[in-house]
């Protein structure tokens, strides 16, 4: 408010100086202008003075401002400070609690590791105890395995039982949580059962099959595992259980083919044994002798077989049944070979004929200088020679030059027509001997089969396996020897008679044309 009523005198006293300015004085102005200025300082001082009582107020109102605030400060400090305070008593009493906290967890942490390394250590050791038990279950269950694949080959008597036995063993190995112990009391039974049948005896009733019979009654004898013979209750024929080592894989096989005085030797004791065991004494004891090898192997089967000589067509054809599929193209091969031996070695006797007598009649009809008919001679021929010959005729009326390309034109049509089918026969023996490996390679193969699916621990087996398997690099070897001998003679003659073509018409050539040759 202070500006508008400066602003207010300076307005009324100019208005005031310029209304008495044409008409008053200049002492009526200075004391107007006194006034003026009285007047102004008046109305300035009760400014000033309105404006200092202002600023009291303000100091006033501020200083109680001030003051509330200090007192708001001082209130806040001491609420501070008691925060502070209550801070610091929580703080020492979780310092404490902490302090207690770290102590408690650093033994809970060594208690920690303590039990993890021991948790470690038996996990290991379970880990452990686990591979372990796990590869005596796979060992286990490896033998089974293997026992059974053996049992088909092995010695006939209680093999259905055995089976069933190593088969629940098996089943028991092969569960979710393998009961090894149960597997390995039935694999052991099973050793234990095979076992006993070496060192027991047994003698009854049986059903079984005789020769080609099913289902005859039987009186049946065993001795361990080294003979076993029954004899039919109908008519008394007798067989007995004998090793046979076949390829198939069959390793053992009844023979009922048995000569007679043997098969009345094995019924002989036969009924001796019963004889024994119907006795009423348990105490009587006797001693019977079986007419068969101890060893039962294949190289008796012979003797004791009741079999009549083989023809040799017969042996011919048991020899080629085991040779298997692959004597079939060996045959073939044979044959072919045969045939085009023929064809060459008659061809080559006609189309490669070099007679004497055309030869001194082609010398005299040269010396005559009769060439025309020399050439009809030829003609009639139709043989190598002949052909030659006939090239060089038929130019004698030209060069020299002339005559003998036409015989070399000759010469090169004859020689293949000589040596055709040459290559095909030396194909020949050279296929025979690989068809027979590969016979040999398929022979093993299925023997290594069979010895996998029905096993057998009898090298023997083996033995007679490969034996038959080496039949067909026999019949190889057979065919392709010959052949290649053939070859080498048909060969040798194809030679002979080229070497003869062109001697004869080359001499020929300087007969006729020994004239020019000299010029």
């Amino acid at each position: 408010m202070k500006d508008p009523v400066k602003f207010l005198a300076i307005v009324l006293m100019l208005a005031s100086s310029a209304f008495a300015w044409p008409w008053s004085s200049d002492k009526k102005n200075a004391e107007d202008e006194a006034r003026i200025k009285d007047s102004l300082l008046q109305v300035e001082v009760r400014n000033l003075q309105r404006e200092v009582e202002t600023l009291t107020r303000i100091r006033m109102q501020k200083a109680d401002s001030l003051e509330k605030l200090d007192a708001k400060h001082w209130s806040n400090r001491y609420a501070e400070s008691q925060l502070t305070e209550e801070h610091q008593n929580k703080t020492r009493e979780l310092d404490g609690r902490y302090s207690k906290l770290s102590t408690d967890l650093g033994r809970i942490t060594e208690e920690a590791m303590s039990n993890k390394n021991v948790t470690e250590e038996a996990e290991e050791k379970s880990k452990s105890e686990e591979i372990a038990f796990d590869a005596l279950n796979t060992q286990v269950k490896l033998s089974i395995e293997k026992t059974l694949g053996d049992v088909a080959g092995d010695y006939p008597v209680g093999m259905n039982a055995r089976l069933l036995r190593l088969k629940q063993a098996s089943i028991e190995a092969e569960k979710k949580v393998p009961n090894t112990i149960a597997a390995v009391q039935g694999f052991m039974d099973d050793l234990l059962k095979r076992h006993e049948v070496t060192y027991t005896q047994s003698y009854g009733a049986e059903l079984s099959q005789v020769g080609s019979r099913p289902d005859v009654n039987v009186t049946r004898m065993r001795l361990g595992t080294v003979f076993l013979g029954e004899v039919a209750n109908d008519n008394g024929d007798v067989q007995a259980l004998l090793r046979s080592g076949a390829l198939q894989g069959k390793v053992f096989e009844w023979n009922a083919n048995l000569p007679t005085e043997m098969a009345a030797n094995i019924k002989s004791a036969v009924n001796q044994a019963g004889s024994v065991a119907s006795a009423a004494s348990g105490a009587q004891s006797a001693t019977i002798a079986i007419p068969l090898d101890v060893l039962q192997n294949k190289a008796i089967k012979n003797s004791i077989t009741d079999t009549k000589e083989l023809t040799w067509t017969e042996e011919f054809k048991a020899f080629f049944k085991k040779g298997g599929i692959v004597m079939y193209p060996l045959s073939l091969v044979a044959i072919i070979a045969l045939l085009l031996f023929l064809e060459r070695f008659i061809m080559l006797s006609y189309r490669g004929h070099l007679g004497r007598r055309f030869t001194k009649k082609m010398d005299a009809l040269v010396a005559e200088k009769k060439y025309e008919e020399a050439a009809n001679l030829c003609l009639k021929k139709e043989t190598s020679l002949a052909m030659v010959l006939f090239a060089v005729l038929n130019k004698v009326n030209d060069t020299r030059e002339n005559a003998e390309r036409s015989l070399q034109e000759a010469l090169l049509r004859e020689q293949p027509k000589l040596e055709r089918r040459m290559g095909l026969l030396a194909a020949m023996g050279t296929i025979a001997p690989l068809l027979g490996l590969l016979g040999t390679v398929t022979g093993i193969i299925t023997l290594f089969t069979v010895i996998t699916e029905v096993g057998t621990n009898d090298a023997r087996v083996l033995a007679g396996g490969i034996s038959e398997a080496l039949v067909t690099t026999e019949m190889g070897l057979v065919i392709a020897i010959p052949v290649m001998i053939l070859h080498g003679l048909l060969s040798e003659k194809i030679e002979k008679i080229t070497s003869e073509l062109y001697v004869q018409s080359t001499s020929l050539m300087n007969k006729v044309f020994g004239k020019e040759k000299v010029d």
